[in-house]
């Protein structure tokens, strides 16, 4: 073996070499490892769900203790590093991404606290699959399951399991990291109705996940695609609460490619707080004219939800607009033109 051939994987942080990941517990898709110096290391086999190998990382890092988990920032109090062309079954690393004529894709998330807790490392992972399959049996609910009623957008069983199930939170923030749209979506809205009532008794713990997906958005190299709809979701269910984290959604309108996303969550959040925003509405009139068909679309219903009346005229101008845009109702996705969100606007308006 030459080091440009293939490579012994060893932590980013300490430099040791580091034991091939495993299987912890009954659920196959959680492959983890731990290193002498206290990262912990998840595997990604495709390479395509980095936010989720984070998450399991970041999790067992705190010992599978979930509510230290959603307390802590990056930089702050962790630090991560991502190893590319990680091939699991040879345990190597393989940096021209090609061995034995198969394609090396996988990748190993490293996440260290910066005040590791502490741990014996001979029985870690035996205590890891203790901790995991006990905790099991405590949950109606595993990760399939809720994957299951989310696919067929049954959503009563898990919003029943709120502020029971300690995992049920971080089950859904997985699904915001799903190449579906429309499995985001709907993990979203779960996920605000589940955190609705959880912030009943611990709103504070809501509130830390809301700054948890803000700072993914903002500067996260694991950033879930779900994330606007889920704080708006969260947001939209306990306004009193949360309506304080509007204006950083706002922030993000000067910037390009969240443009759309944040004015999306701005119209979901203005149909139980339009008096948020409902001073700033000429402000959004220059996004009537944005290159991006999403970001007219999206500012068609925001003004609409705002009842920006004097900005009717400005509104029609867009008549005649075919280009089309998603929009999420009820559980499904549905495609409209701009045209069509524009004579909805004039008659509610």
């Amino acid at each position: 073996m030459t080091k440009e051939l293939i490579q012994i994987p060893i932590c980013p942080f300490c430099g040791q070499e580091i034991e091939r990941p495993e299987i912890l517990g009954n659920d196959p898709d959680i492959v983890l490892g731990r290193c002498k110096c206290g990262a912990v290391y998840a595997c990604d086999e495709s390479g395509k769900n980095l936010g989720t190998a984070f998450i399991e990382a970041l999790v067992m890092a705190c010992n599978n203790d979930w509510d230290r988990a959603w307390e802590l920032s990056e930089d702050k109090d962790f630090i991560t590093n991502v190893m590319e062309n990680y091939d699991l079954v040879n345990h190597f690393i393989v940096p021209s991404g090609v061995l034995e004529n198969r394609r090396i894709a996988g990748a190993l998330y490293f996440v260290r606290l910066h005040s590791p807790l502490p741990f014996e490392r001979k029985n870690d992972l035996q205590k890891q699959k203790k901790s995991l399959t006990e905790s099991a049996l405590l949950t109606s609910l595993s990760k399939q399951k809720v994957e299951e009623l989310i696919s067929s957008y049954k959503l009563v069983p898990i919003i029943e399991r709120a502020g029971k199930d300690k995992k049920l939170v971080h089950y859904l923030q997985r699904l915001l990291y799903s190449a579906d749209p429309l499995i985001r979506a709907r993990a979203a809205e779960a996920l605000g109705k589940v955190c609705g009532i959880i912030s009943r008794k611990e709103p504070q713990k809501v509130g830390r996940l809301i700054q948890t997906l803000l700072y993914s958005i903002v500067d996260s190299a694991a950033f879930p695609l779900g994330a606007f709809e889920a704080i708006a979701e969260i947001i939209y269910n306990a306004p009193q609460l949360y309506e304080k984290y509007v204006p950083y959604i706002w922030q993000l309108l000067a910037e390009e490619s969240r443009r759309a996303k944040a004015i999306m969550a701005l119209s979901r959040i203005s149909e139980v707080r339009p008096e948020l925003l409902r001073a700033r509405a000429f402000y959004l009139l220059k996004f009537l004219k944005d290159k991006n068909p999403e970001v007219r679309g999206y500012t068609i219903l925001l003004l609409q939800k705002l009842g920006a009346s004097e900005l009717k005229e400005d509104i029609a101008k867009l008549k005649g607009d075919m280009h089309k845009i998603s929009l999420y109702e009820n559980g499904e996705i549905k495609i409209s033109t701009i045209d069509e969100l524009v004579s909805s606007a004039m008659k509610a308006l």
